[in-house]
């Protein structure tokens, strides 16, 4: 009885279109992704664990049968937002750009760029706490950027089946 109940209850849930949380629905051709970039990136480092949590194999090979990402640059900036009647720093605003390809199998590649703009407050009085933060929201950036990137392998994926 308590195993046919579960049962439907499984069958029920999954009809109207529940998922779990952090699931991902993953295009049948993208098996293995080649993620390719001339220098140390966060980026990468973040796309690939999205990719692995996702069952999908990360290599380095410049194979043209294999979806493939590119990131030809990255670079975060730093300017100044607001500033006190005594002429400090109240604000900062961190720009976080990149430019990557993505190449799907044996077409042509799409260049695109991604620029986030992300600002916090500064305080002269608690330096230490102003990079921690600092640091915090560039990993927030990179993981949204991350997270567009992964979306957009995923639209081409479902154009490819």
């Amino acid at each position: 009885m308590k195993n046919s109940l579960l049962l439907i209850l499984l069958i029920l849930l999954s009809s109207c279109g529940y998922t779990m949380r952090g699931t991902i629905d993953i295009p049948s051709s993208i098996k293995e992704v080649s993620i390719v970039s001339d220098n140390y990136s966060n980026i990468v480092n973040t796309l690939s664990r999205s990719l692995e949590n996702s069952n999908i194999k990360i290599t380095q090979n410049n194979d043209m049968s294999l979806f493939r990402i590119v990131i030809l640059n990255e670079s975060f900036n730093r300017r100044q937002l607001t500033i006190s009647t005594t002429g400090r720093v109240n604000e900062y605003e961190l720009i976080y750009d990149v430019r990557y390809e993505l190449n799907p199998p044996n077409k042509k590649s799409s260049s695109d760029r991604i620029t986030l703009y992300r600002d916090y407050s500064f305080s002269e009085n608690n330096v230490m706490g102003n990079s921690d933060r600092e640091d915090s929201i560039k990993n927030e950036m990179v993981s949204a950027a991350a997270s567009m990137i992964f979306n957009k392998l995923k639209a081409f994926g479902r154009m490819s089946d």
